[in-house]
């Protein structure tokens, strides 16, 4: 028996592309996709559409798919709609339309997947408590045992972090499967997750894909997407170096005193570029 969990696939119609090609080598018997299907890159009704078509998919919400629903049903929140970090948000919904929004809108929150003669997984997009807490390598096993308290099922996944990870915390196993779309981790392959039931016990197996990214890049500009704003540049950057930014950009003008621009975000590239120099 043979599960696939694929997630954070984010709008990345040729990541996607090369997950389902490896897909057909792979046969999985069981397809999840943990969540965050739009965001970030500029193909979001295409990712919709492709995932949508698989029909024998089980398919949860992640946060961005939440937050892109409630953008635009009118659930976000005022603070955030007078927030120009999430203007981008109209472009994202304009590709989507109603009905691919109404789709996101319904997605669970988790899935457990139970198949005969094997253990329950539950898959979750960020943790079993929330979709923006993440199952992430810099938990200690406490913190991550916290978290798994009242979880039946010995094997559990998410996403979230873009940041493959196993670990073995008393009775479980606790696996992230990665991003499809944008990874963290500076592996910038389409990275999703086997699971094989062998010997009575689930057996992971991380896959990393490789996919002409080039055309991503392109369509940041062609679509007119990096013309919706500084976040949009950002995810482009994360996108290009598969490494997380947003989070340590923001901490970095606070630390300097600074708000977020144009000019404060190519001081913090140039920074962030020559400690990679000086690193390597």
């Amino acid at each position: 028996m043979k599960l696939a969990i694929l997630s954070d696939i984010h709008a990345n119609r040729p990541a996607l592309e090369a997950v389902l090609r490896d897909l057909q080598h792979e046969a999985p018997d069981y397809v999840v996709v943990a969540g965050d299907l739009v965001n970030r890159c500029p193909h979001n009704a295409d990712v919709v559409d492709m995932v949508r078509h698989q029909t024998d998919w089980h398919v949860i919400q992640g946060n961005h798919d939440e937050l892109v629903a409630d953008w635009a049903l009118g659930r976000a929140g005022e603070d955030l709609y007078q927030d120009p970090a999430y203007a981008q948000l109209n472009w994202v919904c304009e590709q989507l339309g109603e009905a691919r929004v109404a789709y996101l809108d319904q997605l669970p929150f988790a899935h457990t997947v139970e198949l005969p003669n094997t253990s329950p997984v539950l898959v979750v997009h960020g943790s079993p408590r929330h979709n923006r807490e993440g199952l992430r390598p810099s938990l200690d096993d406490t913190a991550l045992a916290d978290i798994l308290k009242g979880v039946e099922a010995p094997v559990v996944v998410g996403a979230h972090t873009h940041i493959p990870m196993e670990r073995r915390i008393g009775r479980w196993l606790v696996l992230n499967s990665g991003a499809v779309g944008t990874p963290f981790n500076a592996d910038p392959r389409a990275q999703y997750l086997i699971l094989e039931w062998r010997n009575g016990a689930w057996s992971p197996r991380f896959r990393h894909v490789e996919y002409d990214r080039q055309p991503v890049l392109e369509d940041f500009e062609r679509t007119g997407y990096l013309d919706r704003g500084l976040i949009v540049h950002i995810f482009r950057y994360e996108f290009l170096t598969a490494r997380s930014h947003l989070y340590y950009y923001d901490f970095w003008c606070r630390d300097h005193g600074v708000s977020m621009s144009v000019e404060t975000w190519q001081h913090y590239v140039a920074e962030w570029e020559t400690h990679q120099m000086a690193a390597s």
